[in-house]
């Protein structure tokens, strides 16, 4: 049994799409399907914006499905390294946790090796380009660019995003490996529109949000190249899971849809 964590349900619904043996979750209190993949079965999870909502949502999803052999965690992050562009993905060599006073955690969490280096030689045999490095996880949305950089400068890390460091946990705490495949949303120097309009658990606060829209009417205007970016990450993730799943060999009604591919980056 591999587990798949997700966020939100556009994350994962390219993916989705490609399959047709899906089943409900059936699992009160936890969001998402069963599948199997290339002779592998799935539990696919959405857990929702936040570290709190994710570590929650982990672990009761651990206690519901004891079997899990493997875990995955996915979606999109924020580029810390300017190398990276949207739609571009990120396989996590190691995951760091910063707070909300913009501190780093002491504690480095480690990726699976084993599986990770597995992971990558499926999306290379695939001929799927990816980058490897740290990936941070924050409690708040680094919505600009000099927010970003001093990320990047104080951490190393190439990517962020506000999950990563809680699911790698609860799979820590239980001995069950860990792999991070995350595709970028937004470049470095691109500011994360509307960001005030949300809370530390990704929820958006509707008075705040009108507030927020009344000051700053062009962030509308920003809202189809996000639209766009969301588009090329979510087609990444979804060539990336496929590629997982079948160890490397891709179906070929997936082929087709896929365009050229680069190779693998360091960053």
């Amino acid at each position: 049994m591999i587990f798949l964590f997700y966020a939100f349900a556009r994350e994962i619904a390219p993916f989705k799409r490609r399959l047709r043996n899906r089943t409900p979750l059936a699992i009160h209190g936890l969001d998402g399907f069963r599948a199997e993949i290339g002779g592998k079965r799935f539990a696919v999870v959405g857990h929702g914006i936040g570290h709190r909502r994710a570590t929650e949502t982990a672990r009761r999803a651990f206690d519901s499905i004891p079997d899990a052999e493997l875990v995955i965690g996915t979606g999109v992050v924020g580029a810390l390294s300017s190398g990276l562009k949207p739609g571009d993905l990120v396989l996590g060599d190691r995951v760091m946790m910063m707070d909300g006073d913009g501190r780093v955690a002491e504690q480095v969490i480690a990726v699976a090796d084993l599986h990770s280096s597995s992971v990558g030689r499926s999306l290379a045999s695939a001929g799927i380009a990816y980058s490897t490095g740290a990936i941070l996880t924050s409690h708040r949305v680094l919505a600009t660019g000099a927010d970003k950089r001093r990320a990047k400068e104080s951490t190393g890390a190439i990517a962020v995003d506000m999950e990563t460091a809680a699911i790698a946990s609860e799979a820590a705490a239980r001995g069950i490996p860990f792999v991070a495949i995350r595709a970028v949303l937004d470049q470095v120097d691109d500011e994360v529109a509307g960001a005030e309009m949300a809370d530390a658990d990704g929820n958006v606060r509707p008075l705040t949000a009108t507030a927020y829209l009344i000051r700053n009417p062009a962030t509308v205007l920003k809202l189809p190249k996000m639209i766009r970016n969301l588009s090329r990450a979510t087609a990444a993730i979804a060539d990336a899971l496929t590629a997982i799943a079948h160890d490397g060999k891709l179906p070929e009604a997936t082929k087709r849809d896929r365009g050229p591919v680069a190779r693998k980056r360091r960053h």
